[in-house]
């Protein structure tokens, strides 16, 4: 569906780990400058090449690809590598179950086992930790799917994973996934995401039977592989991910219903067997490019199912092309136009106090490249300026966005993690609201801003009863600012004074064009 990846190919499966996303896609890690610069930087391909001269911190591969996968019904994930790989998973320990039952799935336990690699296993391999692990998993827990998230140290050691689950293929009932996540190969933290979808993509996809796509309304179906046929051409695929709330999935499911159309929502906490029938569907819809586009890219080249991937729907603006886009493949023009008439005209009359409070109000958006620019544009179109936005990198599936973004001199600093560059930038803009990922509030705050969180799981955020909150949560925000004042005056700023003079960029080594 979508023009910005016609160009691209996703035919990796054949290889036993998903390319780097520096292979892949034409995307940036370190950029510092302005709409304008980064627009005119990726249009000459040269942005791609940047990097840093010190990276004060970022993203974990392994984290993010742990992120989808254990998020599977009856799974079993197994950490391979040394003990430290598996901390992350002590504090979600409760995670994945309490979600599950949010999300009105089966809450089953998040089941986890670690190989503990030690100084020995790396001098002597540690496939016969991993074979034990895996025999282990089977006969404890009888899963439907054995994860195994390899990390660094066997990468770089050289155990042969792959190799292991073919010589156990035919002693197991559960599907063993490989997923290839070894965070130093690739600086885009994302490529977690691809390698978490390589390994379900070749382990967990059925092939499903070459069918034309039929016309729902001429179809007279009488026998049961018919009727499938049907409801299977109207199927919507609705890709979640970690940072989607209940209340999220709720409303997009509500206004895809409206149109007449059957909802399925996952990977993220859905079933073995619904993942495995991922190709069923009429249409692929992506809310982050980040996050998707390895998968529906390859489901695109093996089943011929179509996606979009355009916008994410956050915002009056956001929202209606994201539903435009989806009923015009489904020729729902005109039902999805009498949809958006009478939701938009409900939510601007309930919009009007906010506005009022908003109007000439200053904010800075920071996060994932496609939710902070959708959520900058709807606080601009309440009046707010857009001071600057800081993503955690910028790719080709963004650059149109930029054009959304009224002052084109606005800030953007693209930079996974490294706060020492954002608070320069913040304490000199003095946003009236900063508006962040997940850890970056507790630095915000020390400078003395208001700040609410980008996403949360138990809150909503998408559609038009997300745009409603987005409003009310920044009103309250700013109607009462005494705790990040307090914070301000009572704890230390974390850097020296001078680093605050200093030129946030300086860090950043820019490409030189050719």
């Amino acid at each position: 569906m979508s023009k910005l990846t016609a160009d691209l190919t996703y035919d990796y499966l054949s290889a036993e780990a998903a390319p780097t996303r520096e292979e892949r896609i034409e995307a940036t890690y370190a950029f510092g400058g302005s709409c304008t610069t980064l627009k005119h930087g990726m249009g000459q391909g040269c942005t791609k090449y940047n990097s840093r001269k010190f990276a004060q911190g970022g993203g974990c591969q392994l984290n993010l690809a742990l992120g989808i996968v254990r998020t599977f019904q009856n799974s079993v994930i197994i950490i391979h590598g040394p003990l430290g790989c598996a901390s992350n998973n002590l504090g979600i320990a409760g995670y994945s179950k309490t979600f599950r039952v949010l999300k009105q799935k089966q809450g089953t336990d998040n089941v986890w086992i670690h190989t503990n690699l030690d100084e020995n296993d790396v001098i002597a391999g540690g496939i016969d930790k991993l074979r034990q692990a895996i025999l282990y998993a089977e006969k404890e827990y009888r899963p439907d799917a054995i994860i195994i998230g390899n990390s660094c140290v066997p990468g770089i050691i050289g155990d042969d994973i792959d190799s292991l689950i073919d010589e156990l293929d035919g002693q197991l009932s559960a599907r063993v996934v490989p997923v290839h996540c070894e965070g130093f190969k690739s600086k885009f933290v994302a490529t977690g995401y691809d390698s978490a979808y390589h390994g379900v993509l070749k382990k967990l996809v059925d092939p499903i039977k070459k069918q034309d796509r039929i016309n729902p309304d001429d179809i007279a179906y009488t026998t049961a592989e018919e009727t499938e046929r049907y409801i299977n051409s109207k199927t919507v695929n609705l890709l979640n991910v970690g940072s989607t709330s209940f209340g999220d999935e709720f409303e997009l499911s509500r206004l895809l219903k409206a149109l007449g159309l059957t909802v399925r929502v996952l990977p993220l906490y859905a079933s073995i067997d619904e993942i495995s029938r991922i190709g069923e569907a009429a249409l692929n819809v992506s809310i982050c490019a980040t996050h998707d586009d390895y998968l529906i890219g390859h489901l695109k080249e093996r089943f011929g199912t179509d996606y979009v991937i355009d916008t994410l729907p956050i915002g009056i603006k956001n929202t209606n092309q994201w539903l435009r886009v989806i009923a015009r493949f489904f020729k729902l023009e005109d039902e999805a136009e009498k949809l958006i008439a009478i939701e938009t005209a409900q939510l601007e009359e309930a919009l009007v106090p906010f506005k009022k409070e908003l109007q000439g109000k200053t904010v800075f958006v920071g996060g994932g490249e496609t939710r902070i620019f959708t959520t900058a544009e709807f606080y601009q179109s309440l009046g707010m300026k857009v001071l600057g936005l800081k993503p955690h990198n910028f790719d080709r599936f963004a650059v149109p966005m930029i054009d959304d973004i009224d002052d084109q001199e606005a800030v953007i600093d693209v930079a996974p993690g490294q706060p020492s560059e954002e608070l320069v930038i913040l304490n000199r803009l003095k946003p009236d609201l900063y508006v962040g990922h997940v850890g970056a509030p507790a630095w915000v705050t020390k400078l003395g801003i208001p700040n609410i969180p980008l996403f949360g799981q138990s809150l909503n955020y998408m559609g038009y009863s997300g745009a409603f909150e987005l409003a009310r949560k920044a009103v309250k925000s700013l109607k009462n600012t005494n705790f990040p004042k307090k914070i301000a005056a009572n704890v230390p700023l974390p850097f020296r004074p001078e680093w605050y003079a200093s030129n946030p960029f300086d860090n950043i080594k820019e490409a030189q064009q050719g």
